[in-house]
């Protein structure tokens, strides 16, 4: 099941974990209902297929949610992301400043990497469009470079003015 989820999302362990128990708790849920007929095999793999490509989805969900306008999604439990109501402010400040700096593409590919450790593969799938593998790590890159710059640092409250 790992071996599959991991092909199918190309994601880190934490994410595999979830995918794996979503797995075992549709298979669990469905033998309840009686025996499986068939070939138990194709039955996993297909469960595995459908959960991991779920998980993705909600993955695309989340970083379009955080890419947004209303940070007090964030507050969310299914975002996984804890902000207090002082640490909201700061996040809602930082991230227009992000906004600015970043194209939407560049934003986009920056939260799925950095905040959900997905590849360029996955993370082209996931947006979608006219996004491919190299245009992502591009984005990336150049999103990488901006955010180092001692400009944006000043912004983001990181490095003190002069």
């Amino acid at each position: 099941m790992r071996r599959l989820a991991y092909w199918v999302t190309g994601a880190q362990r934490a994410h595999l974990d979830d995918i794996e128990s979503k797995v075992s708790l549709a298979l669990y849920t469905r033998l309840r209902s009686g025996p499986l007929d068939g070939d138990v095999q194709a039955y996993l793999v297909t469960i595995t297929r459908r959960e991991a490509r779920a998980h993705l989805a909600e993955l695309a969900r989340r970083a379009e949610d955080f890419v947004g306008d209303d940070t007090s999604r964030l507050e969310d439990a299914e975002a996984h992301v804890s902000v207090n109501l002082a640490g909201r402010a700061e996040l809602a400040q930082a991230m227009e400043v992000l906004r600015d700096e970043l194209s939407p593409l560049q934003l986009k590919a920056f939260v799925l990497s950095e905040a959900y450790g997905l590849q360029a593969p996955t993370i082209a799938s996931l947006i979608g469009g006219t996004a491919t593998n190299a245009s992502v790590r591009d984005a990336l890159r150049h999103a990488r470079r901006k955010l180092r710059s001692e400009r944006v640092g000043v912004r983001l409250g990181v490095l003190a003015e002069e």
